[in-house]
């Protein structure tokens, strides 16, 4: 039983432990979610020439932006990881 209990604590720490850094820090959660976020799907006004085109056209936009945004900021924290072979863009 002691065994088992033992494990079970190991297991809780691991993650925790693997995914750590340099002082304990991690990106940011709403970076990982951004650059993971899909691309808006466009609709069936977009399709049919209804003027939903523009619309659909900015949030493609949009959404390159913040993904790109996301990945700069996330290079930048594995770059100061000393990541090797990292070219973070400077923009």
């Amino acid at each position: 039983m002691k065994r088992m209990a033992a494990l079970a604590a190991i297991m809780l720490c691991l993650p925790a432990a693997m995914c750590q850094t340099n002082g304990g820090a991690y990106p940011r959660l709403g970076d990982l979610q951004d650059v993971t976020t899909e691309k808006p799907k466009p609709g069936v006004g977009t399709l049919t020439g209804t003027g939903d085109g523009d619309r659909y056209d900015s949030e493609v936009e949009a959404w390159g932006d913040t993904v790109r945004a996301a990945g700069v900021r996330l290079c930048r924290f594995y770059e100061a990881q000393k990541m090797s072979g990292l070219h973070c863009p400077k923009d």
